[in-house]
């Protein structure tokens, strides 16, 4: 950050330390409907809105006169980030002037409520929808001396189609603003059955620490192959989850709750250890391989955390070349900057960086052109979908095509047919991986499916 720009920083919060209570006494003494007859404990300090508790009592009173309703619940995902670069005064600023564009709202009828930190409550008549009022809360909120714009998760549920008790309703419609807050529009709907999915997710969150304890965590071994020639060209490491009562499970569906709870560190230094260790052993038996494995941006952007790693591969004896990590696009663009710092750590080690999930996380090729990276992956979801869906076939001829010019090798997961092998070769694509070629292996089984794969290698015949 520039000096001038700390100063203007420093001036803006030097003019502001009054504003969130001058701000919050307006909206207290503009106030109308039913938070301003509340008592003084049930009316929010901050923003003059309804508390949690007061949420909690209209939706018991509603449930009592059996009167159909939705809670539409709303919250600000950019708000830490704002609290961090500009300071609390103006994070609090912008839930004031949020509370009250929200107030100015008729679809709740002065039932409007903000049950703490970044969330908001309203309770409506009926299915109100998200559309026609969602472009109102949207845009820009103009503040005492800056211009910033909420970016918002919402979700709804409806009683009484939800259930019929005010505990489980507001629980409910907590289960699917983090569904919201996962998802590309920001915007999810309640459905019956989400309860059983968060209990699981749960459960493992739970049993996670365990996970790595009692060492019912695994490894397979997916080969990924050259398309010009078949060759071989090296494996990715993907993580299993032996659950002693869940059965298999697969790391789609633990590992994004592992990022979001802290506890990808954990299981990343245990896969990393893992994996170097397999390494050094086919290495010792003069079959090295080269390996991917994948990591969260919070693994790259530790500090000294590749250091860590090259020593590892050093003691092991392993060559850093040989061991690829890949991280999703979505991680990456988070907080680009502090990504790319975290990156190039890694490259000075030489270890290779590779982008997953492509086209997944909305950035744009030009923007990853900033980032020290390797290779590029193909989301399968467009390499399943391109010889039926002319859209993603765009995707991924566009992807190859400039992936290529800005350096990078391209590898498409997900290639389950032989059409779709001969579709990327020719468009170009460097690398395929996928059921066609192999399902994950054991470490044990990695060898001989060398030996019997090198007798009889795909060969791709480009259309």
């Amino acid at each position: 950050m520039t000096a001038l720009l700390k100063r203007a920083i420093a001036r803006l919060l030097l003019g502001t330390s009054q504003l969130t209570r001058r701000s919050a006494a307006r909206l207290l003494s503009s106030s109308s409907g039913p938070a301003s007859a509340l008592p003084t404990v049930d009316i929010d300090a901050l923003t003059g809105v309804g508390t949690h508790r007061a949420a909690l009592a209209e939706i018991e009173r509603l449930i009592g006169d059996r009167r159909p309703f939705s809670l539409i619940r709303l919250s600000v995902n950019n708000l830490k980030t704002i609290n961090e670069c500009l300071g609390h005064a103006i994070g609090d600023e912008l839930l004031v002037s949020l509370a009250r564009r929200l107030q100015r709202l008729t679809l709740h009828d002065g039932r409007l409520y903000r049950l703490g930190g970044d969330e908001f409550l309203m309770i409506t008549d009926g299915d109100q929808g998200n559309d026609h009022w969602r472009e109102t809360v949207d845009r820009p909120l103009e503040l005492e001396g800056t211009s910033l714009i909420p970016s918002l998760s919402i979700s709804d549920l409806h009683y009484p189609e939800h259930g019929d008790d005010g505990h489980r309703l507001m629980r409910r419609s907590g289960i699917a603003l983090s569904l919201a807050r996962q998802s590309h529009d920001g915007y999810h709907a309640y459905e019956c059955g989400l309860d059983r999915h968060h209990e699981r997710e749960r459960r493992l969150l739970h049993d996670m620490v365990m996970a790595v304890r009692e060492q019912q965590l695994r490894v397979v071994y997916q080969p990924k192959i050259r398309v010009h020639d078949g060759s071989v060209a090296g494996f990715e490491a993907l993580m299993q989850w032996q659950h002693p009562q869940l059965g298999l499970l697969q790391p789609d569906e633990f590992l994004p709750l592992a990022a979001a709870s802290g506890h990808m560190a954990l299981l990343g230094e245990w896969l990393l250890q893992h994996v170097i260790a397999q390494m050094a052993d086919w290495q010792a038996r003069r079959r090295p391989q080269t390996i991917a494995v994948n990591l969260s941006a919070i693994d790259l952007e530790r500090a000294g955390f590749g250091m860590l790693v090259s020593a590892w591969l050093a003691e092991r004896g392993v060559d850093p070349h040989r061991l690829m990590v890949e991280i999703t696009e979505q991680s990456m663009m988070h907080d680009p900057q502090r990504t790319a710092r975290g990156l190039a750590e890694w490259r000075r080690q030489g270890i290779q960086i590779a982008i997953d999930d492509f086209g997944t996380g909305y950035s744009s090729l030009a923007q990853l052109r900033q980032l020290p990276l390797d290779a590029l992956k193909i989301d399968k979801s467009f390499v399943i979908g391109m010889l039926e869906q002319p859209e993603d076939a765009m995707i991924v001829d566009a992807s190859i095509a400039l992936a290529h010019r800005f350096g990078l090798s391209v590898i498409a997961e997900g290639v389950e047919t032989p059409q779709h092998l001969n579709r990327l070769a020719a468009v170009g694509c460097d690398q395929v991986q996928g059921y066609l070629i192999s399902p994950g292996l054991e470490a044990d089984a990695v060898l001989a499916w060398l030996d019997r794969y090198r007798e009889s290698p795909l060969q791709a015949t480009p259309a």
